[in-house]
């Protein structure tokens, strides 16, 4: 609804933790609505009421009233019936699902909230209500014109000949007939005349009413829709009712254009593409003939999105599902190159999928898949902007990869992402490759134990800068690891194999003791010695003696305890509060400083929050690298900053690249930043020599990257 004298929409949210809402408000805003924020389910029926908004954002667990409640509530208001109520919720179980749509729900956003695309999520929930209320009115109206308008009602005799006639007032008329009395077949095209006389006489001799519905090309290009009930009559003769339903059939095919295809390209969606596969797969296991599945993913298409928003998006992707179909052709003998095929699918995002059946070997899929990549090459221009988009293609074939659609699918999306680990742009046919990646992964854990055996793992340092003076305040403390070919293998390849292993607890304890020792080194030698940072696994955290690891390592080097920071992830505190919150007072009570790691992609609410004696919070690096490109990550970090003023804790950003990110940064007044404008992480005897054997204490932006 709009408000009077405001042409902007309104939105109520409810959720009792003010971050949340101080985030959701700032988003909302940005996108152009009117927003009323409440901390509780009782107080957001109360702003229903009032305001009567367009939308409904109810968090599930509030004081007073839970969101469920509050919802069931709306619902049962005058103008709630129709509103669209969204839950936002943690909770990740299917009976929490059903509970909200019980409770009257048009849909629900998870927690940890993507924030960055919250604000579309929003909108496109508010689009796809408005075109429903749209379509239900465009229904009622269309019910009562056809009950305004009368019926053409036709007497048939025994003879199949119309002997009166009383012409309906349709919007497309019927087909003009001679007049008088006159046969069936006169009037109608042969197919539906037969279709009329058939009817009338299975009503003559059965005495039950039949119906029958048939179709008329219409002058406009369209097709118009009609529907004939037949019943006994007088004299042997047949009464037919004919009436119009053309706009009840148009109606039929938009609803199921909605639940079957893609609102943007008009491509079937995911659904349509499983239900085109069965079919093809049912013919497959009848003549022992083969199906590929053929999955398409747009190399690096979310920069054009980050970088120019989703509008343009929408328009790149626009163009290429048209090219896409027009790129892919039957290769059957009734049909021209030319032909453009069926089954061309959008699975969601920047990925296609299409099937293919009756071909001869791979090297047609392969050709195909080779088209599509030439095709798709070519530069895509929209809106000013000249695009070019490479596909990485993955592709499963029917029965050697898979019996169903799910694994067919599954397989063609594995064979996708190994495409894109070749280099993208590029073609991969599945061929069992998850066997040889647990094969790599065995060889990875096994030089992970021999590492860790050999002390083959080095600590590498990145300085923490003090935005208001440019002083060294502290560094964090990041694992490498060099392999017996002198290669740096990435934190991103072993650390995941570390924590499936359950390495990461050893590799992790390594770490403490380095860092410890390096921190009491530092400290012995120069009068200051930066505070080292580390961060602690989930499964360290969760450990029975994590606070006597932390201490004895301490211990063993001789390090006082404020020179060693631990930085922690929201989702390692949300696990189990109540012991979180008792290891974290032990261990903050020694003097240790407590920080919680990429702050904004967890779930930690306000409340908790507090609770927790925490000392820092870190922005995580994703907001960061978006602050010129995304007014959302804007928001969120300014947002970050305010609260973490009001809860007197530091703020550090990290992923700091550009002296302009920097320099939003301060403005916003946060405390400290780290990242590659000043420093990569660096080993401990070149940190040492580059920030603290040198008077050079003062680092000032207008210098920053270029030593």
């Amino acid at each position: 609804m709009i408000n009077a004298g405001d042409e902007r929409e309104t939105i109520v949210i409810a959720d009792d933790d003010p971050t949340i809402r101080a985030v959701m408000r700032a988003a909302l805003e940005k996108g152009g609505f009117s927003v009323v924020d409440v901390d509780n389910g009782e107080l957001a029926c109360a702003a229903f009421a009032r305001h009567q908004p367009a939308i409904v954002l109810l968090d599930v667990e509030m004081p007073v009233m839970d969101g469920f409640k509050a919802c069931a509530e709306i619902r049962r208001s005058p103008g709630g019936e129709t509103v669209p109520v969204v839950m936002v919720t943690g909770r990740d179980d299917i009976e929490a699902v059903d509970e909200a749509y019980r409770a009257g729900a048009t849909d629900f956003i998870a927690k940890p909230i993507n924030w960055p695309i919250f604000g579309h999520r929003v909108q496109y929930i508010l689009r796809a209500s408005h075109d429903y209320q749209q379509l239900r009115r465009t229904e009622a109206k269309n019910n009562v014109l056809l009950d305004a308008m009368p019926d053409c009602v036709v007497v048939i005799d025994a003879d199949d000949h119309v002997t009166d006639l009383i012409p309906g007032t349709f919007e497309n008329p019927l087909p003009r007939h001679p007049g008088g009395i006159f046969a069936v077949t006169d009037w109608f095209p042969e197919k539906i005349a037969k279709a009329w006389c058939k009817a009338r006489k299975s009503v003559a001799k059965n005495g039950k009413p039949v119906s029958i519905e048939f179709a008329f090309d219409d002058l406009q290009g369209g097709r118009s829709y009609y529907e004939t009930r037949f019943a006994p009559y007088v004299d042997r003769h047949i009464l037919a009712m004919v009436s119009e339903i053309t706009a009840r059939k148009r109606a039929e095919q938009r609803i199921r254009r909605l639940a079957f295809y893609d609102n943007l390209t008009g491509l079937p969606n995911r659904q349509a593409f499983r239900h085109q596969v069965d079919g093809l797969l049912a013919e497959a296991r009848k003549d022992d003939s083969r199906v590929a599945v053929v999955y398409i993913d747009l190399d690096n298409f979310k920069r054009i999105n980050d970088t120019l928003g989703h509008t343009i998006g929408d328009g790149v992707i626009k163009a290429i599902a048209e090219r896409l179909s027009k790129s892919i052709r039957r290769r059957t003998e009734e049909q021209d190159e030319d032909d453009i095929p069926t089954g061309v699918a959008r699975l969601g995002g920047d990925e296609f999928a299409f099937a293919i059946h009756d071909f001869d070997d791979d090297g047609v899929l392969r050709s195909i898949a080779e088209r599509i990549g030439d095709q798709l090459r070519k530069p895509v221009t929209h809106d000013g902007h000249e695009f070019v988009v490479t596909p990485s293609v993955g592709i499963s074939v029917f029965p050697e990869d898979g019996e169903c659609v799910e694994d067919l699918l599954k397989n063609a999306d594995v064979a996708m992402y190994q495409a894109k680990d070749a280099g993208r742009d590029s073609v991969r046919f599945y061929s069992g490759t998850m066997s040889i990646r647990s094969l790599h992964g065995l060889a990875l854990e096994r030089d992970l134990r021999k590492a860790l055996e050999d002390d083959a793992f080095e600590l590498h340092y990145q300085p923490k800068l003090e935005l208001g003076s440019g002083r060294l305040v502290g560094a964090e403390a990041l694992i490498r690891w060099q392999n017996d070919e002198g290669e740096y293998i990435p934190p991103g390849t072993f650390i995941p194999m570390a924590e499936e292993s359950g390495l990461i607890i050893p590799i992790g304890d390594w770490v403490l003791r380095e860092a410890c020792q390096q921190a009491n080194q530092w400290h012995q030698k120069y009068s200051f010695a930066p505070r080292i940072a580390v961060n602690i696994s989930s499964q360290q955290f969760y450990q029975s003696d994590l606070q006597q690891t932390v201490m004895k390592a301490l211990f063993e080097a001789g390090a006082k305890p404020s020179l060693l920071q631990l930085e922690l992830t929201e989702s390692i505190l949300m696990r189990d509060v109540g012991k979180t919150i008792a290891m974290l007072e032990y261990l903050k009570n020694t003097g240790i400083t407590l920080a919680i790691d990429d702050f904004g992609t967890g779930y930690s609410s306000l409340s908790y929050l507090k609770r927790f004696p925490i000392d820092a919070l870190k922005i995580d690096r994703s907001f960061v690298m978006d602050l010129e490109a995304s007014n959302d990550s804007a928001t969120i970090c300014a947002a970050i900053i305010a609260m973490a003023r009001e809860l007197n804790l530091t703020v550090i950003a990290e992923g700091v690249e550009t002296v302009s990110q920097a320099e939003f940064l301060q403005a916003q007044d946060c405390d400290q930043i780290q990242g590659y404008l000043f420093s990569k992480p660096v080993p401990a005897s070149e940190f040492e020599q580059r920030f603290l054997a040198t008077s050079e204490t003062h680092f000032a932006l207008e210098s920053a990257g270029k030593g």
